[in-house]
């Protein structure tokens, strides 16, 4: 169990950087308190004494200690004592939930931080929901896991002070304290092992569940046109029961071991008055000072056990969050250290790449084109396109070759610049919850209003944006009712086009749009020729004619490059494709 604390809190601790001044003012409050609360407690029993004597002053010796003065005199004392102890529960209460609220603070910014500077080919691999699983309930789980720390800390040293006041008083009472508390322990540790056995099939369950919510989510509008099945109902009831296994045992033992723990303290306590009374006090005042430290040492004894059970509970998932932050961490986006000149060309040098080793999806790609070129980019699904454009977007490496600007490797380009040079419209536009405004600038505070209007007007799609009733402040949103399909399209058209990119590449662009969307979004390509490096993964024949050249990609290799007249003429896949949509369009 110590290896096991040692190392999940050796993981966690880069994050306390900040809290070792608490973790300090922890240490003093608790030796304070416990002190404060063993005097009070010695004077507890000396004025009960006194009061069961019919004495209107104290004079009694408790162990070494010598207390006397009037039973006024020593209650002004305890008020004050009994105050101070208050004032440092207090503050040992503070301290915790500050340190808990600043590592949760933290931890979400590394993980954040990590998971956003992580390659792509790390997060494109996780299924969705994981990392909000990691953000959500393990980062609260460690923050659990501080709070048990602190109240860990402070049990423990209050449980020490109060041990050495027992040896004050009665070398007997003391070693009974120390039997009980190592003989509760070790017959606890079973329970204790299978807790932690129970909380680490907890928190995997958990992030399997985060991650089956995520596609509820995802899958929202699909279930209300297909209907919530049985079927369906039954693959989420059934990953609810998974979690709830495990939830049962860990919430069960977490507090089934200090209550029980409670139950043979109090049966210990009962002994050990026993064997003090066999052993001859002959003072009242010394026996209920025994009395109550007994009773003190027992509560703040089981005070640790909750705390090792808490810890028990939550190690699991501090270890899988550090996982997560290890795995983030050690995979970053590749970065350059040059500049990056002015965009002339960008090539694919035979290029080779695999998702999995020994399995390549590309094989050899080997192209070039000039600023002011319009390229399409076709071929069957799994050809291999949409691997093409990742490389483009620097979002993944090759295995072999290089993704090349002006004849030099991307890779030796600091990335800030890159991404300032090179947009996107994915087939799938993704909008935040906010404004017009705040969907085209996309988090780039120093793109003023003008550019954002601008960047509406190449997309043409400034006039119905000022038409809407709040214009450009209009709240849209993935499911916000106020934007078309085809708006939603026009509006990322926007913000790629807002940065005023040298190469631009869109993924499907009309295939989702009505006709007129797909005019203006056509108008827009067409207004683009010769100022951009255009890169279209298009379908559809009339998207293409924009186009110089399409390359024509199959099975992972550049079966053809060439202008669309000729390649009507010489790649069969190219002419199959005119001949369906020429059949389409006249149906």
């Amino acid at each position: 169990m110590a290896r096991r604390a040692r190392a999940a809190w050796q993981r966690i601790s880069p994050f306390f950087g900040a809290s070792r001044p608490k973790i300090i003012g922890l240490v003093i409050a608790s030796v304070a308190a416990g002190i404060s609360e063993a005097g009070l407690l010695a004077l507890v029993a000396a004025i009960a004494g006194a009061l069961s004597d019919g004495r209107s002053s104290v004079h009694s010796h408790l162990g070494p200690l010598g207390i006397s003065g009037s039973i006024v005199f020593l209650l002004v004392i305890g008020v004050g004592l009994a105050v101070v102890r208050g004032v440092l529960q207090v503050v040992m209460a503070y301290l915790p939930a500050r340190m808990s609220a600043d590592a949760m603070a933290n931890l979400r910014r590394r993980l954040f931080d990590v998971f956003t500077d992580a390659s792509w080919s790390v997060q494109a691999s996780e299924r969705d929901g994981y990392f909000q699983s990691m953000s959500n309930t393990h980062v609260s789980s460690t923050c659990q896991a501080i709070l048990a720390v602190g109240a860990g800390i402070s049990a423990v040293l209050m449980f020490l002070t109060l041990l050495a006041s027992a040896f004050a008083l009665s070398v007997i009472t003391a070693l009974i304290i120390m039997s009980a508390s190592i003989f509760l322990f070790l017959m606890l540790r079973p329970l204790s092992r299978r807790l932690r056995r129970y909380a680490r099939a907890l928190s995997a369950e958990n992030v399997e569940y985060t991650k089956g919510v995520q596609e509820v989510v995802l899958m929202a509008e699909e279930i209300k046109v297909f209907g919530a099945s049985a079927s369906y109902r039954k693959t989420f009831y059934e990953a609810i029961a998974r979690v709830r296994s495990p939830l049962l045992n860990t919430r069960f033992l977490s507090r089934a071991v200090p209550a029980t723990y409670q139950s043979v303290a109090l049966l210990l306590l009962i002994v050990a008055l026993w064997v003090v009374s066999l052993a001859g006090t002959a003072h009242v005042a010394e026996l209920g000072g025994v009395v109550l430290i007994l009773i003190r040492s027992f509560t703040y004894g089981q005070q640790i056990q909750s705390a090792i059970a808490s810890m028990d509970e939550l190690i699991p998932f501090m270890h899988r969050l550090g996982d997560a932050i290890d795995n983030y961490a050690s995979n970053p986006q590749q970065d350059g250290t040059d500049e990056l000149p002015v965009i002339e060309s960008i090539a694919l040098d035979q290029v080779r790449y695999s998702y999995v080793p020994g399995i390549e999806v590309l094989h050899g790609i080997d192209f070039e084109a000039r600023m002011g070129e319009a390229i399409g980019i076709v071929g069957p699904s799994g050809a291999g396109k949409s691997s093409i454009v990742q490389l483009l977007l620097r979002l993944r490496d090759p295995l072999e070759g290089a993704v090349q600007v002006n004849r030099i490797d991307v890779r030796s380009f600091r990335r800030v610049e890159w991404q300032k040079h090179v947009a996107y419209v994915p087939q799938s536009p993704q909008i935040v919850w906010g404004s017009v405004s705040d969907n085209i600038r996309f988090f780039r505070p120093h793109l003023d209003d003008a550019a954002i209007q601008q960047a509406a007007r190449r997309a043409h799609i400034h006039d119905e944006i000022l038409s809407w009733p709040d214009g450009y402040n209009t709240i849209v949103g993935q499911r916000a009712s106020a934007v078309s399909g085809g708006q939603r399209q026009r509006i990322c058209l926007a913000r790629a086009l807002a940065g005023d990119p040298d190469v631009l590449i869109l993924d499907e662009p009309t295939s989702a749009l009505d006709v007129k969307s797909e005019m203006a979004v056509q108008k827009s390509l067409d207004e683009l020729r010769g100022r951009v490096i255009l890169f279209l993964v298009a379908h559809r024949l009339s998207t293409l004619s924009i186009c110089d050249r399409v390359m024509v990609i199959k099975d992972g290799q550049l079966e053809a490059i060439d202008t669309p007249e000729r390649l009507l003429t010489t790649n069969g896949f190219y002419r199959e494709v005119s001949d369906i949509t020429r059949s389409q369009s006249i149906g």
